[in-house]
């Protein structure tokens, strides 16, 4: 996955990248390399928190400066990014494509409010291969090798992690368990209302406090049910990268999360991903056999 990832990257297929590096820390959570491919993918992607958030991780586990000059030159470009980044205006939802039933592993539970989801329109064609992406040098974690045999990078004693940019800051959540639930809670209820770009915001402040570690006591269930509930917003909104990825992580974190699976088949059918589509689903219907409960799956 990794490297598959490397390879992507120098095709400038950047959300084939960013779901490759999520598929391959969802198997090896220690895969440095994947992790800086990864923030590569973000940054072009356009989502500097993210990307941001996993250079810092590699910089933590690469303190030694021998070893970590080009994470560095990343993370500054992020860094620019951010700053640049002006909050744009709120858009109207874009309708989701029809012929989607209800289905009982997509709708809402006590946990996650939601409305039914859409179904996907005609595959996205693949993109076209272009030239490698400019201006990333060679760095230690980057470089492709054969079956990624190389030796791991030693750890030297972690650096201070530098503090975490904050998403949206004029959305205010308790630092507690108890306000990543209400946060979640807030997002599902603007979903309901038609406020998707909204609900997402919410939800990515939940996340944020959970992957920053501003809040430490949060149970993995609802870890991965705040990446199923964005995906689920992104696949409202059309956004089928994003929505792939958050499904990805969701997975990562809870491998039992059915819904966060079939909707990454939903979002990898957009993609024009086929293979990877039918996979998700036939595992959906394997935990789902009773036909009252899979007839859209």
């Amino acid at each position: 996955h990794s490297n598959r990832a490397f390879a992507y990257i120098k095709l400038q297929k950047w959300p084939e990248a960013e779901s490759d590096c999520s598929e391959a820390l969802a198997v090896n959570s220690k895969n440095t390399k994947a992790k800086y491919r990864r923030a590569m993918a973000r940054y072009e992607l356009g989502k500097p928190e993210a990307a941001l958030e996993d250079v810092e991780f590699v910089l933590k586990e690469l303190p030694d400066p021998n070893s970590n000059k080009e994470a560095v030159e990343l993370k500054q470009k992020i860094t620019e990014q951010l700053k640049k980044k002006s909050p744009t205006a709120k858009a109207e939802p874009s309708q989701p494509a029809p012929g989607f039933k209800r289905m009982q592993i997509v709708e809402a539970s006590d946990s996650e409010d939601e409305e039914k989801p859409a179904k996907p329109a005609s595959p996205a064609k693949p993109a076209s291969t272009s030239s490698p992406a400019p201006g990333f040098k060679r760095m230690q974690i980057v470089e492709a090798r054969d079956s990624e045999d190389e030796k791991a990078p030693s750890k030297a004693s972690p650096a201070a992690r530098p503090k975490d940019a904050e998403p949206f800051p004029e959305i205010k959540v308790e630092h507690s368990r108890q306000g990543i639930e209400k946060a979640k809670n807030e997002a599902n209820s603007l979903f309901s209302r038609g406020k998707v770009d909204d609900a997402v915001k919410w939800f990515s402040k939940g996340l944020w406090l959970v992957e920053s570690k501003k809040v430490k006591d949060v149970p993995a269930d609802l870890h991965s049910i705040l990446h199923s509930n964005r995906a689920f917003a992104y696949i409202k909104l059309q956004k089928w990268p994003e929505a792939e990825s958050d499904c990805s992580e969701a997975l990562a974190v809870n491998s039992k999360n059915t819904k966060a699976k079939y909707r990454r088949a939903m979002a990898r059918y957009e993609l024009g991903k086929p293979e990877a589509a039918l996979e998700d689903v036939e595992s959906v219907l394997k935990e789902l056999p009773d036909p009252n409960s899979n007839k859209e799956a």
